[in-house]
């Protein structure tokens, strides 16, 4: 045998239990009415019974207001509520949110489950549901002719806004035309496309009476409308699928006439105060603008015009001196490293060093061509570039000239000449010759081979 647990632990489960199935979150019940007390907070506490059960039943204050009866005990009722376990005492009961009273058993039934589905396919979703227009031209009514509704909607209507155009669409609001005339009604409206919002409605009534505003065709018409719908079916206590899928529900039709229109006084002061803020928005620009121009109108640059421009002019010849320093002194390093790099030229590595002097002038090449934008420093060192080039010894070697070497000694004149092999550099290579007569211009010397 399992170890005893304690009574709080048992009814904690069980509860937990029934809070768990979600059959019994939302279910309605048959029964009778015995042993009903409603208490100064407005709670209602009785039992609900059938010939051979019996459940304790709670109905809080809030959901007690929905009642549109007195429950006595002996009333045979319809209830939704959910079913759970009150821990204190280990009672299940049932937490009921709406009663009616039975005989409409059936329609209540059906209308709890269309509202199911209907919620489940979010046409009731809050996001969906559009604003009412702050300031409508034309209201549409869809009601009976002869019913108070009618009556209660205009007077409103012409109380507070008698600016606001009215198209009316009468139609039956009980029995087995209602719900495909109000549905007609509605696209009809929704085709004349001058309407800026709908009220639909009635008069209160019995669920049988209402019963049109439950219908799919009227629900549909109403999801699927361009205009938004205001729905005022029944009293406060009345509730259809249309107030659920409409994009407003209104308590009465007079509040729905209110609801679809704001009064005269009040546009008037809503004019009134856009007008103040306006005047505000506007008083502030002006003044910052103001502000602005006299600072303009006062600055020295305004006033001495002719000092501004020949700052401008000295800051110009500034620059212009800077830049000219800056190339004089570039192609100055330029000359310096030139020289430099000829003292260091040593014939046994002639053609690495022509190489260097190359790349080097190659750079020098590019430092030229980014200052020649420079109008007075490019005529100059492209006098530069031009010398330095014409000194190059690969310009040299390019030219058809060669250099003579003997015994690893850069030959200068004929003199240092004495006989044997030499070598003779060209631009693309070298070839070995030897000395066999010499001429210095005063005696001619020959070897004989």
């Amino acid at each position: 045998m399992a170890n005893p647990i304690q009574v709080s632990e048992v009814v904690r489960y069980v509860k937990r239990q029934l809070d768990g199935d979600p059959v019994l979150q939302q279910i309605a019940v048959i029964g009778e009415i015995s042993n009903f007390k409603r208490y100064a907070s407005g709670h209602c506490y009785f039992t609900l019974k059938d010939e051979t059960s019996r459940m304790k039943a709670v109905m809080f204050s809030r959901d007690a207001r929905t009642l549109n009866f007195e429950p006595t005990d002996g009333v045979n009722v319809v209830v939704v509520a959910r079913v759970t376990m009150y821990e204190s005492t280990g009672d299940i009961q049932l937490y009921v949110e709406l009663m009616r009273q039975d005989g409409i058993g059936v329609l209540f039934e059906r209308y709890e489950t269309r509202k199911r589905e209907l919620e489940a396919k979010g046409w009731f979703a809050a996001e969906r549901k559009r604003p009412l227009p702050a300031f409508p031209e034309r209201i549409g009514i869809i009601t009976s002719p002869k019913g108070a509704a009618l009556h209660d909607i205009a007077t409103t209507l012409r109380r507070r806004a008698p600016h606001v155009a009215i198209t009316f669409a009468p139609v039956a609001v009980q029995g087995e035309q209602s719900a495909p005339q109000v549905a007609s009604a509605i696209r009809w409206m929704n085709e004349r496309t001058d309407c800026d919002v709908l009220i639909v409605g009635r008069g209160g009534g019995s669920i049988e009476e209402l019963w049109a505003f439950n219908e799919d065709v009227v629900v549909e018409a109403i999801y699927d409308s361009e205009i938004p719908v205001i729905s005022a079916v029944g009293h406060e206590t009345d509730f259809t699928l249309a107030d659920f899928v409409a994009d407003v529900r209104a308590a009465t039709p007079t509040a729905a006439a209110e609801l679809a229109t704001a009064t005269i006084e009040a546009q008037r002061k809503d004019v009134e105060r856009l007008s103040r803020a306006l005047t505000r928005v506007v008083t502030t620009q002006m003044a910052s603008l103001r502000e602005r121009v006299e600072r303009m109108k006062n600055s020295y640059g305004l006033k001495s015009p002719r000092y501004t421009i020949m700052q401008k002019r000295e800051r110009f010849a500034q620059a212009e001196i800077r830049l000219e320093q800056s190339a004089t002194k570039q192609v100055t390093h330029a000359r310096h490293r030139f020289a430099a790099s000829a003292q260091r030229l040593d014939v046994r590595n002639l053609m690495q060093v022509f190489r260097t002097q190359d790349d080097r002038f190659r750079q020098y090449e590019g430092r030229l061509e980014r200052i020649r934008p420079l109008e007075r420093p490019t005529d100059q060192f492209a006098r530069l570039a031009g010398r330095l080039e014409s000194v190059s010894p690969l310009a040299v070697l390019a030219r058809g000239y060669t250099f003579v070497e003997q015994d690893g000694t850069y030959v200068k004149d004929v003199k240092q000449l004495h006989d044997g092999v030499v070598t003779i550099r060209f631009r693309d290579g070298h070839a070995l010759a030897e000395v066999k007569e010499r001429h210095d211009g005063e005696e001619t010397r020959r070897t004989d081979v």
